[in-house]
């Protein structure tokens, strides 16, 4: 009959695309005052994800931390560090999504990669928190907050939270 009523269902619209056409390419930054003898810094990072459905994607990405000096009288560029991050993100409600993922960074001036193999220097990170995506023309545009739950453990201490905007394509 034709007054039955549908289920609440949606498809899942990525099945039908291919692999290629669900990867979401991203970059972000996020910079951070000055600490004991830490610059100013800036981590700039490129991220890959792959969207699960059309509320749900993980993926990885690298970050690079350039180093700004210690003041507007000391403005001096340097390689200050690197990154490697994962994260998961989850659509809310709207436009906000919950997201959440684990970082590692090392923390030391590096002039090759063979510097930085020892493992047990490198800085962990456990983050969750709220992401807002929104259209800007093409691309998509996200500004996230994230609460570091091992900020209290680092050495140097980290900032508790992290304030990152970005853009995927």
């Amino acid at each position: 009959s034709s007054d039955m009523v549908m289920p609440d269902f949606k498809p899942n619209n990525q099945h039908t695309k291919s692999f290629l056409k669900r990867l979401e390419y991203g970059f972000n930054i996020q910079s951070e005052k000055s600490r004991y003898l830490l610059p100013v810094t800036s981590d700039l990072a490129l991220t890959i994800g792959y969207k699960l459905n059309d509320k749900a994607a993980v993926g990885f990405g690298a970050s690079y931390k350039m180093g700004w000096g210690s003041g507007w009288n000391n403005i001096r560029l340097s390689s200050e560090g690197m990154g490697l991050r994962s994260y998961v993100d989850i659509k809310a409600k709207g436009s906000i999504w919950l997201s959440g993922g684990i970082e590692y960074n090392y923390l030391q001036q590096f002039n090759d990669l063979s510097a930085i193999k020892n493992v047990d220097v490198w800085q962990h990170s456990a983050l969750l928190g709220l992401s807002k995506k929104y259209k800007v023309g093409k691309k998509t545009g996200n500004m996230q907050l994230l609460y570091d739950f091992f900020a209290t453990r680092q050495v140097p201490q980290g900032q508790a939270l992290k304030f990152r905007i970005g853009y995927s394509l």
